[in-house]
């Protein structure tokens, strides 16, 4: 919602309007930490994530979610308009600069979301192109991507060159099918985690809205309800508590959970084995089939 008062990326500025005191629930005031490094945008550190986070590609595909989708989309170009000083509630203490975030699509033309939404990608992904952060989103159209190689490749390229790989929902059995994962813990939306962990990958039963695995570079974020939360952890990770808490006020999220946003583990979720089980039994075999099936079809 916030987005949309600023029609081609218009900016909001403070006038001057100070800093505000730390309050008392939340001590981000005197805890201020923002990317120091001076090394160029979309370089990688050595043994980690990139130096500073300077691009972000959000998966479009079809019949992905529009939640899945969407939603880490807005809170993203939301940090970038905060990084660039466009949305500025006092005075910074970090220095203003860009980030390029995008919708990206595998070909040319109109992306058709799961629910019959058509949405026109900023861009169309090159076999070459490299991004900080590769988020996938989840949807009904994930269980395709599952046989996909270009999607599987772009995954490892980047995985490989020392970036950041996130998905949410069913799109953590996309990022686990490509190879990357080994015994990392994941969470991800409730009707694949038993096919996940029938594959020996790591989901405790007590699912997190999200889980980084900051050493490995993988970020996983359960269904709709948490990717919210999830995406502004990880603006909060990367781009540090101020920038984190100002992003975290755009969309409410510190409002619903907290200080929550600042760890690397989100909440956890409620279990509900018998209504688990039934939708797993619905929507496993759409989303996250057995290995033999999916390469069948």
């Amino acid at each position: 919602m916030l987005l949309a008062l600023f029609p081609g990326g218009a900016g909001f500025r403070s006038g001057g309007v100070s800093k505000p005191a730390a309050p008392h629930t939340h001590e981000w005031g005197s805890t201020v930490s923002t990317p120091t490094s001076t090394t160029a945008l979309g370089t990688t550190a050595s043994g980690g994530a990139p130096a500073q986070i300077g691009s972000i590609a959000v998966l479009g595909y079809e019949s992905c979610s529009e939640q899945d989708t969407i939603t880490p989309l807005e809170i993203f170009k939301g940090a970038a308009l905060v990084t660039s000083g466009q949305i500025a509630p006092w005075e910074r203490e970090a220095a203003n600069r860009e980030l390029d975030v995008r919708l990206v699509s595998l070909e040319p033309g109109v992306v058709k979301m799961q629910m019959g939404t058509n949405v026109v990608a900023d861009s169309v992904l090159n076999d070459d192109d490299l991004f900080d952060i590769l988020y996938v989103p989840g949807g009904v159209g994930s269980g395709a991507l599952l046989t996909n190689d270009r999607v599987h490749k772009l995954i490892r390229r980047h995985h490989e060159a020392g970036k950041v790989i996130a998905a949410n929902c069913s799109g953590v059995g996309v990022i686990a099918r490509s190879g990357i994962v080994n015994d990392e813990p994941l969470t991800c939306v409730a009707a694949v985690a038993r096919g996940l962990r029938g594959e020996g990958f790591n989901v405790p039963l007590g699912r997190r809205m999200w889980i980084a695995n900051t050493a490995s570079r993988i970020w996983t974020f359960t269904g709709s309800y948490g990717v919210n939360g999830g995406a502004v952890a990880m603006v909060a990770h990367y781009f540090g508590r101020e920038v984190g808490t100002i992003v975290s006020m755009m969309f409410d999220t510190i409002g619903g959970i907290g200080d929550a946003i600042f760890e690397e583990t989100g909440p956890e979720f409620y279990q509900h084995p018998q209504l688990e089980e039934s939708f797993q039994d619905f929507f496993q075999p759409m989303l996250f089939p057995p290995l033999d099936e999916s390469a069948e079809a």
